[in-house]
């Protein structure tokens, strides 16, 4: 740990540093176990403290993970933070960084994606949280709709729907690869910024019936041979 390190993690509050403390254990267990098989003191024996420490800060193993749940959401509708580096109207650019947040957050804690799927199938709430959350991030790509394709016929109803089908790409490929350790899909090899690349450009093709451009294209580009 550097002295910048030690600083800042003296100026933070005893209580805001043991809650973090609980939540990169809780992280851990998830990745290894899940959640139906996750127990707090599973979390307390991963984060070395002891047990009565977890209901000083949590009342139970739930609300943990909703904490944890939030945080994640949060990232991904930090739109201006994923897209920081993007260039207005470079469209490939802007789809990929949104694919690298979820490459990377599904390589680096699948337990956590893993227990989107059975809080959604849980708890009817958090679903329609995350739902609402999706939904959210889907309609900023409506929203730009009229003015990406001006030209277009289609009602707004049939752009939430085109939308909402495009957005379905990679989401299997992720869970097979980092949930279920697809073993067709780990022999492929593919590190986190190729397989980002491969689902933005697929992405791209069905938005706008073409294919990136090749400039942008560093791990991708023999799907330009994908033409008739």
């Amino acid at each position: 740990m550097s002295a910048a390190t030690d600083k800042t993690s003296a100026r933070r509050p005893k209580g805001a540093l043991a809650r973090e403390r609980l939540k990169t254990a809780a992280v851990a267990v998830l990745d290894r176990v899940g959640y139906h098989q996750l127990r707090i003191k599973d979390v307390t024996a991963e984060a070395g403290v002891a047990a009565g420490l977890f209901h000083h800060y949590y009342s139970d193993l739930k609300s943990l993970i909703e904490e944890i749940l939030d945080e994640y959401i949060a990232e991904f509708e930090a739109t201006e933070q994923i897209e920081r580096d993007v260039s207005k109207g470079d469209w490939f650019s802007r789809l990929r960084s949104h694919y690298e947040v979820a490459v990377r957050s599904h390589a680096e804690h699948p337990g956590i994606s893993n227990c989107i799927n059975q809080f959604c199938a849980d708890d009817p709430a958090f679903r329609a949280r995350w739902q609402a959350s999706y939904n959210r991030r889907l309609q900023l790509l409506a929203d730009v709709f009229p003015y990406v394709f001006p030209d277009s016929e289609l009602a707004p109803h049939e752009v939430r729907l085109m939308v909402h089908a495009l957005s379905g790409i990679g989401q299997d490929v992720l869970r097979e690869c980092y949930i279920e350790r697809n073993p067709d899909l780990l022999a492929l090899q593919l590190s986190e910024a190729e397989l980002a690349e491969w689902l933005a450009a697929l992405f791209y093709r069905g938005l706008f019936a073409r294919n990136p451009p090749r400039s942008q294209l560093h791990h991708a580009a023999r799907i330009l041979s994908l033409k008739r």
